[in-house]
């Protein structure tokens, strides 16, 4: 019984909080306070090959607490948002 409401726990978790997917790359731009753009690595499980750009939309707090540079090294968590990406955490890699 303990085990079939954990396992009901965890689904109901997938199904509130869709999926984050780890994008390494380096910080391009940050044309506007909540937007970053970044070049990327492969990206699985959205399908994405690496790419030029990707435009990542965030909460201006998230950014400005990295204070993120054009040309950083990055690891970002994103979450995809009807037709854009969300940034859920942000780290600055060596």
């Amino acid at each position: 019984m303990v085990l079939l409401a954990a396992f009901a726990v965890g689904i109901w978790g997938t199904v509130l909080r869709p999926s984050a997917y780890e994008v390494r790359g380096v910080l391009v731009a940050r044309p506007s306070p909540d937007l970053i753009v970044v070049r990327h690595e492969p990206v699985a499980g959205l399908g994405m090959g690496a790419m030029e750009l990707m435009a990542v939309s965030s909460e201006p707090a998230l950014l400005d607490a990295l204070t993120p540079k054009a040309g950083d090294r990055v690891k970002l968590a994103v979450r995809q948002r009807a037709d854009r990406l969300v940034l859920i955490r942000i780290e600055r890699l060596p």
